[in-house]
């Protein structure tokens, strides 16, 4: 996907973002760079099932379902106050194709069979040492006290990919080699790798990566792309 592209890709989500209305509690559950980044990346085809592990008030399934119309998308959030807000805006917007559940990653294998999804996608937390938020919601959706969690959202995906199939996780580089060491032992293979950047003179500050279950060794690590064309 070459800078062109993924403008486009922007542009049309911004369209449908602004088709919807997503009410929250605050705006640290908003969409930001990273919801927009992960929706321009993943490889989300109509027809397929889908499962977003981690869908705080349901913004990224929503917008989703309007991008891939003929798809069945799942979001799962365990904060019980999100999960409400996310039910909230899946009526408040009529779409039928979305389905939301108040679970831990945890707890997939207790609604979910395995190898039930096309595609899993996710933009877990990703602060794991140094200086957190104060704000607690901000806290709990971005980051955790270890990379136990993490895991467990690598293995959600394992367990709910159908074999061969893909999951794309938008994550911060600092986590970059504990991904890594996680996805080798799911049996996740590293396919793709989207780096974006705030702009030409900034280090990298966001990685989609997309991942194969049982997958060969075959990763391609595309052109930088430049995330000052997301407004």
């Amino acid at each position: 996907m070459d800078a062109l592209e993924f403008e486009n890709r922007v542009k049309k989500i911004d369209e449908v973002y602004r088709s919807l209305n997503i009410y929250s509690p605050n705006k640290s559950h908003l969409p930001t760079h990273a919801s927009v980044f992960l929706l321009a990346t993943c490889p989300a085809k109509n027809g397929y099932r889908i499962v977003e592990l981690g869908s705080g008030v349901g913004h990224v399934c929503l917008a989703l379902s309007k991008l891939t119309e003929s798809s069945q998308i799942y979001g799962i959030e365990v904060q019980e106050e999100l999960f409400a807000w996310s039910l909230n805006n899946k009526q408040i917007n009529c779409n039928k194709n979305v389905e939301f559940y108040n679970l831990n990653v945890k707890d997939v294998k207790k609604f979910f069979n395995t190898e039930f999804a096309d595609l899993v996608i996710s933009n877990p937390p990703h602060y794991f040492d140094g200086l957190k938020s104060e704000r607690e919601d901000r806290r709990m959706a971005r980051s955790a006290d270890n990379l136990a969690l993490l895991e467990d959202f690598f293995y959600a995906a394992k367990y709910l990919l159908k074999n061969k199939s893909l999951g794309c996780f938008v994550i911060h580089p600092a986590i970059l080699s504990d991904v890594f060491i996680i996805l080798e032992r799911n049996n996740l293979e590293p396919q793709q790798m989207y780096i974006g950047y705030g702009n030409r003179n900034k280090e990298a500050q966001l990685i989609s990566l997309i991942f194969r279950k049982n997958g060969g060794r075959n990763l391609v690590i595309h052109p930088p792309i430049f995330l000052d064309t997301i407004k």
